[in-house]
């Protein structure tokens, strides 16, 4: 593993790690707060360790070499486009009253986990695709 990767794990699984945890405590948190500035902090600590975990990819891009950046925004523009296809799509059937509708959070918060989820996919793929030349 070569030491761009090594970092960018050094980065990430912390940072995973502080998300799922300051998840869990926000959520149990939440159940005892009143203030709406309380509230809003409170929901907001899990945001922190994502940027980190945003910080770390795109480092690990940046400091890729030519290739391995090539996969990865080929990857991120399939993604953002079977994403944004997928929601959009999503957003017709609502639209048309063909599904029910559900509250706009539960839509929003699950943007950022099918882009990345739909990257991983995409640069799985992507690198079977170079690797089968």
């Amino acid at each position: 593993m070569r030491a761009v990767h090594k970092r960018y794990l050094r980065e990430f699984i912390p940072a995973m790690f502080g998300y799922v945890v300051l998840l869990f405590v926000s959520v149990g948190w939440l159940r005892t707060l009143e203030g709406m500035a309380a509230r809003a902090v409170v929901t907001l600590l899990p945001v922190l360790p994502v940027a980190f975990v945003i910080r770390a990819m795109v480092r690990v891009i940046r400091d890729q070499d030519e290739f391995e950046r090539r996969i990865d925004l080929e990857s991120v523009a399939m993604a953002g486009a079977i994403g944004g296809f997928g929601f959009f799509t999503y957003g017709m059937l609502l639209g048309a009253k063909v599904i029910a509708a559900p509250p706009a959070e539960a839509v929003a918060v699950w943007v950022l986990p099918v882009l990345m989820g739909c990257f991983g996919v995409c640069k799985c793929a992507v690198r079977f695709r170079y690797r089968s030349r």
